[in-house]
Parts: C-alpha cells; structure tokens; sequence
C-alpha cells in the first residue's frame, strides 16, 4: 500500500513540474498601408473592377501586437478584384494574410468614385511576429479614382486582427426605425388635455 500511495505521489508531482506545451496568444492590432501606381481593369472603377499594384508599404507603425511592423515595411499584395468571395493575399516579412471578400461598398460623388473592400481571412505571423498564432484577421481597403474615365487610382488599406466589426445593413435599419418610432412616441405625448372641473 505504502508503494501505491509514493508511486501516486511521485506520478501527481512529475506531471505537475512537467512542462507544457507551449501555446502562443493571437494577436491583436492593426497596420495600415497605401497601394502605390494601382491599375485598374476599367476605365471607372467599380464592381468587378480588378485592381494590381506595383509596390505596397505600411503608412504607419503597427498598433498592439502589430507594433514590431515599422513605418515603410514593404509588403506583397496580390491583385485584387472588387467581386464577393475573390480571393486576396498580402505578405511581407511579418507575417501573411489570407482571405475572401465579403463586403463591397461603392460610392460615386461627381468625378469621383471610390470601392471600398471590406475582406476576412487568417493572418499568419512570421519573422518578429513569430512567437503568435495564426487567427482570424480582416483586410479592408479603399479606392479611389478622382478625375473621371481613366484616371489614376490610389489605394490604402487597414489589416486588423481580430477582425473590425462591420454594421449589417439590418442593424442600421432597426437603428433608424427604433429612434423613429421613439420620436413618434414622445411627439404623441406631448399634446396634453386641460380640464377644468
């Protein structure tokens, strides 16, 4: 008995000192970035639009986790067509997203037009950002043309992880519809009747 009681002490007390294996948080941050001499497959820009690049850097210091990524990182984006679910992919010595689109926003004032891209994927740390795990990520970018039919287009963007939350347009619209119907609430209330006895 006196065995079976030192065996099961030496068995909890090897299993309590025994390393673990080791297990990395995800990050949580974000980095912004320009696209620099973007062509586009039209002569406007809009859905369906694919947009390459030449050369592709970040416009700022890394925030959070994202911070070892300094100003002026270069970085590899693929080309990148404005249709839902197209396939997208920035790399650089950080680290490399990949992902689908899943929002497109199109706006248009005058001679200028710009598509806003909103992307979700994984982000995959690597070089400084190594010691992270892979984990869900978004993408968004923005471009715009200014000057009509054929003229240059400029781009940036914003990788943040985890993900930046979008409002569904039904969200907006139960906003909208909520504040409406308590201001018609409160109108209705104010007519009051005076009665005198």
């Amino acid at each position: 008995m006196r065995t079976r009681v030192f065996a099961l002490l030496a068995a909890t007390a090897a299993a309590v000192v025994a390393p673990t294996a080791a297990s990395a948080a995800t990050i949580v941050g974000t980095l912004a970035g320009a696209v620099f001499n973007v062509g586009s497959s039209t002569p406007v820009i809009g859905a369906g639009t694919t947009f390459t690049n030449s050369a592709s850097i970040t416009t700022s210091n890394g925030t959070g986790d994202l911070s070892p990524v300094s100003f002026f990182t270069p970085l590899n984006l693929s080309s990148v067509t404005a249709t839902w679910g197209s396939a997208v992919t920035l790399s650089g010595a950080f680290g490399t997203f990949v992902g689908t689109i899943s929002k497109i926003d199109l706006s248009s004032v005058g001679t200028s037009s710009v598509v806003s891209l909103y992307t979700l994927g994984t982000f995959t740390p690597t070089g400084a950002l190594a010691g992270f795990d892979p984990g869900a990520a978004s993408l968004t970018f923005s471009f715009t043309q200014t000057g009509g039919a054929g003229a240059a287009v400029s781009g940036s963007y914003t990788l943040a992880s985890p993900p930046s939350g979008v409002p569904e347009p039904a969200a907006w619209g139960m906003l909208i519809a909520g504040a409406g119907m308590a201001g018609a609430a409160v109108r209705r209330r104010r007519s009051v009747k005076v009665t005198y006895a």
